[in-house]
């Protein structure tokens, strides 16, 4: 019997996590004892679903975290022993503490949500938003046609332009942007006849992939909010909290 794949509301909490963790400190200890339980809790219960991110993402990520790495390093808070000074560039222990943990809060926030996002499914969570009553049902439905039409959208620009160097006419963005937002309006006005056919103006319509947590979900959600409290008191416990607030 194939296991109940993740809830994708509980895949979204549980990734969510760091977020609502690294807003309260600022020191290079919390990343650490939170995003390294949480990576391996969220394989171990999602090792089913989940796939290694994609090439692009993990190059768009060691950028980012490169550059905040560099910046708060040559620019970040001048405490300690100076070890590097010309110009406006200033290299201090105290730098090197703020680039450090600048690179691990990105990876700890990013790293999680990578490892998840190719197993959430946008189709379940907006139903389950719209049966939930957090989002209204024309917005729900409104808010998943525009995820679906992305790709259609994409291809309506690569269209576009090949129609119009096929028609010697200069391939400027904005004659572009133009026609394919004018056939985008179209599509919609035609879809929304549609729907409006089929009747999805009803307020007791059923959406066929909504289904309710369940205990795994319940575990993958509670035992990620366990981690993250855990390392917001051992950060506190071991005396390194360094308060993003005051």
């Amino acid at each position: 019997m194939t296991a109940r794949r993740p809830h994708s509301m509980a895949l979204i909490v549980a990734s969510a996590v760091p977020a609502l963790v690294l807003v309260w400190s600022v020191d290079p200890w919390m990343p650490i004892l939170l995003g390294l339980p949480l990576i391996a809790f969220l394989a171990a219960m999602t090792s089913d679903v989940i796939t290694p991110p994609s090439r692009t993402s993990m190059f768009v990520l060691a950028a980012a975290v490169g550059m905040a790495g560099i910046a708060s390093l040559l620019y970040g808070t001048h405490r300690g022993a100076t070890l590097f000074h010309w110009g406006i560039m200033h290299i201090s222990e105290g730098s090197i503490a703020t680039s450090s943990a600048a690179m691990l809060r990105i990876l700890s926030l990013a790293l999680p949500a990578l490892l998840v996002a190719g197993a959430i499914s946008a189709h379940e969570v907006l139903a389950t938003c719209a049966v939930k009553r957090i989002l209204p049902d024309r917005v729900a439905l409104a808010t998943l046609i525009a995820l679906r039409l992305i790709p259609v959208i994409s291809s309506d620009l690569e269209e576009t332009q090949q129609a119009q160097r096929a028609n010697g006419r200069a391939t400027t963005p904005f004659t572009v942007a133009l026609t394919t937002l004018v056939i985008a309006i179209r599509r919609a006005v035609r879809m929304s006849d549609v729907a409006e056919i089929r009747g999805f103006s009803r307020s007791n319509r059923t959406w066929s992939v909504y289904r309710p947590l369940g205990i795994r979900d319940w575990m993958l959600i509670t035992g990620s909010v366990i981690i993250g409290i855990a390392a917001m008191f051992t950060v506190a416990y071991l005396g390194v909290w360094n308060s993003a607030i005051s």
